[in-house]
């Protein structure tokens, strides 16, 4: 008869092997144990995971290789490195790409380990399913879009390019011959003697004033093209100085401005100096022209917060106003919603605004209505707060 302790140890034995089978049992990832036989890999064991997993029953697997779940793809490098890491007694974890009974595809993370018998010779494995197909598809969704994003960044390069080699073509090969338009211009008037209001005096004005309008299309395409491309400088600006930069350079150029200029103090952005003057000197621009017919002409820039509580920056006028109705049309290139005879100008600096805002994340809006004026928005990270 077996000893009190021995009848113990056998009986804790037993509980141990129950419990490993009940942990195996349990276990959410797939386990296979299969048998290594003249080259061959049968399974002798698969948990309940497994066969949720793969939607066979154990009639269907016991006995069978697991390579039948690779279906037609028979030579994925995955099984290779299986193979060799067995012939070689050592674990091995690899991804394949398997099928369900139903024939639906799924990416298993398998992980094999040899089992070795008391003279060292491999006799036995373990392998652990764990089914990664939502992991896979997310990471093949990430390449996509890795490449998609690579892809368009080569295009935002070429069309960078191209609007760098516009900018250089239009510094030298259009305005070279703008310069010799008024240059001959000029020449004619001292040469040529042209009664003053006669046909051709007439004739020589109208020559000079579109070679200047071309000369500041010129100047305004530059500066949509340049406002698009660059790094950004960031450093924090002082807005509040810039606008009264601005404002007294449109008053020396204009004195007949009368227009009363508010501007809040200590307004400031984080952003590149040169593009936010830009910004400034085409907001402002537009309303004191468009309000330069208004008896009492006010303009005021400052800041607020919305009703959605987002600070923003404005400029504020009560001149001419324009049909909220083709607000849609605002922002785009050589749009005007005023003659050229009334108020001139080129049709380009909102689409300026509009690209430089963007570019330092912000948003740029407008409210408005005929003869009530205009208020512009426009949203800027501003400096933490000391």
């Amino acid at each position: 008869m077996q000893s009190d302790q021995a009848q113990a140890e056998e009986d804790s034995a037993h509980v141990e092997r129950v419990l490993l089978h009940r942990a195996i049992a349990s276990s959410q990832n797939g386990i296979t144990i299969g048998r290594v036989s003249n080259g061959q890999f049968p399974l002798i064991y698969a948990n309940r995971a497994f066969y949720h997993l793969t939607g066979y029953g154990p009639a269907e697997v016991i006995g069978n290789d697991c390579r039948f779940l690779q279906g037609r793809l028979t030579r994925q490098p995955g099984l290779e490195t299986l193979r060799a890491a067995l012939a070689q007694t050592r674990e091995a974890t690899v991804l394949l790409r398997n099928f369900r009974k139903d024939g639906t595809e799924f990416w298993n993370e398998l992980t094999v380990s040899p089992v070795l018998g008391d003279n060292g010779v491999l006799t036995h494995y373990v392998g652990i399913q764990h089914d990664v197909t939502e992991r896979e598809n997310n990471a093949q969704a990430v390449r996509a879009l890795n490449q998609s994003l690579a892809r368009q960044a080569e295009e935002l390069a070429l069309a960078n390019e191209s609007l760098r080699s516009f900018s250089s073509s239009a510094s030298h090969d259009l305005r070279a011959p703008l310069s010799s338009i008024k240059g001959f211009c000029a020449a004619l008037k001292k040469s040529a003697d042209m009664p003053q209001g006669g046909r051709s005096a007439h004739y020589l004005g109208r020559i000079e004033s579109n070679a200047e309008r071309m000369g500041q299309l010129i100047e305004a395409l530059l500066k949509l093209a340049q406002s698009n491309t660059g790094a950004l400088q960031v450093v924090e600006c002082n807005l509040s100085a810039m606008a009264r930069e601005v404002v007294d350079g449109f008053k020396r150029a204009s004195p007949e401005l009368a227009a009363t200029v508010h501007i809040e103090p200590g307004l400031t952005a984080l952003g590149d100096a040169s593009l936010l003057y830009s910004v400034l000197q085409n907001l402002l621009g537009n309303a004191l022209k468009y309000s330069s017919k208004t008896p009492d002409a006010t303009v005021h820039f400052g800041r607020e917060v919305s009703s959605a509580g987002q600070a923003r920056f404005f400029v504020r006028d009560n001149g001419e106003g324009f049909d909220m109705k083709a607000a849609a049309k605002l922002f785009g290139a050589f749009e005007r919603f005023h003659s050229e005879s009334d108020f001139p100008g080129t049709g380009l600096g909102l689409a300026t605004v509009r690209r430089i805002v963007m570019r330092h994340g912000g948003a740029v809006t407008a409210e408005s209505a005929p003869g009530e004026g205009a208020v512009f928005y426009f949203t800027l990270e501003t400096p933490p707060a000391s």
